[in-house]
């Protein structure tokens, strides 16, 4: 598997939170080769499905969510569209941003913006909302007006390598994750044979993790593993609250996740020295890891997360090498929960 390559299939197939067909398309023909049956079921979240064969096998889920933050056509102003957004949009990034409308065929355009010549001092230090803008695709009154209200935009990004082994695209929250899971079925196929797993790549997490929530209730796993992103450290960033880019997959710990699993973790983290940090959350998660550990009778939950810059930006970064740590921890997990079921 050449980990560049599956980062720009997936980082570049448009899936706003709501309208994931086209990276769930994406994700259906990478996963197909790895796993014995794959299903989608009615809200979109993709199922693939691996059996080991032995009656007494845990069944483990192991969940990335699919879909991208985007916007939504809500009008039309003058020649320009109006837009409202799905997931947490900076409004502040957007005017001069490159977007893709994903009508039948798609069409580039940017948010409308002013010149800085002819902006007072004012309204230079006047924050922006998303209200105030406008996609500018180039039509006219006519042509803007045949756009169909509802219609989904997302980031029109073209993926590129940054630094020393850095990759840089859109959507990487949280395909870079769904890129992590592929890598380990691919790289670590000897320590998945002890045990059952369902691979599920969710939709809506950015509307509310609406999509983790009855994939799980259907499946009844006896455990959960969520793959995520957190936040890496920029210049402007807490420190304590952020991790630097490089060092690792972040294991998480919380009183919404399983303490039995966070200490596997930790454990085979250090005994096998894959490189890794420590990312305390007092209460919720902010990811699908909190719908999973409350799902029925509640399902035992972990979370590993990869850290990256600029979230929900059109240009988000991540290091390869952490990519490849989370993808060891996760494997020596899986392996360790095979052979370690009852203990």
């Amino acid at each position: 598997m050449d980990l560049i390559k599956t980062l720009e299939h997936l980082s570049t197939a448009p899936g706003p939170a709501g309208a994931e067909d086209g990276a769930r398309q994406v994700a259906i023909d990478l996963l197909a080769p790895y796993v014995d049956q794959v299903t989608v079921d009615a809200l979109g979240s993709v199922m693939g499905h691996k059996s080991c064969g032995k009656p007494d096998a845990p069944h483990i889920v192991v969940e990335a969510h699919l879909d991208e933050v985007g916007f939504v056509v809500t009008g039309v102003k003058d020649t320009f569209l109006t837009l409202t957004a799905l997931g947490g949009i900076d409004a502040r990034l957007l005017p001069g941003a490159q977007l893709l409308l994903l009508s039948d065929p798609p069409k580039s355009g940017v948010i409308a913006c002013l010149p800085p010549h002819v902006l007072s001092p004012e309204a230079m230090k006047k924050g922006i909302a998303l209200d105030d803008l406008a996609l500018d695709l180039g039509l006219t009154e006519e042509e803007a007006k045949a756009i169909p209200l509802g219609t989904p935009v997302v980031y029109d990004t073209v993926p590129i390598p940054m630094g020393d082994g850095l990759f840089c695209g859109k959507s990487l929250d949280n395909r870079a994750s769904v890129a992590t899971i592929l890598f380990v079925l691919d790289q670590f196929r000897d320590k998945l044979d002890q045990v059952d797993l369902t691979i599920l790549f969710s939709v809506q997490e950015e509307l509310g993790c609406r999509g983790a929530s009855p994939a799980l209730f259907a499946l009844e796993p006896d455990y959960c593993i969520v793959l995520d992103v957190t936040f890496a450290h920029t210049p402007d960033t807490d420190k304590f609250k952020t991790f630097p880019m490089g060092s690792g997959a972040a294991i998480g710990v919380s009183p919404m996740l399983n303490r039995d699993l966070t200490e596997r973790l930790k454990r085979l983290a250090t005994e096998q020295d894959i490189p890794h940090q420590i990312e305390v959350m007092p209460a919720k998660t902010g990811t699908t890891a909190d719908m999973s550990q409350i799902s029925r009778t509640g399902i035992p939950t972990a979370l590993i997360s990869l850290p990256i810059k600029y979230m929900h930006n059109p240009r988000e970064i991540v290091a390869l090498a952490d990519i490849k740590s989370v993808a060891s921890l996760l494997a020596a997990l899986l392996e360790d929960m095979g052979g370690r079921h009852h203990a």
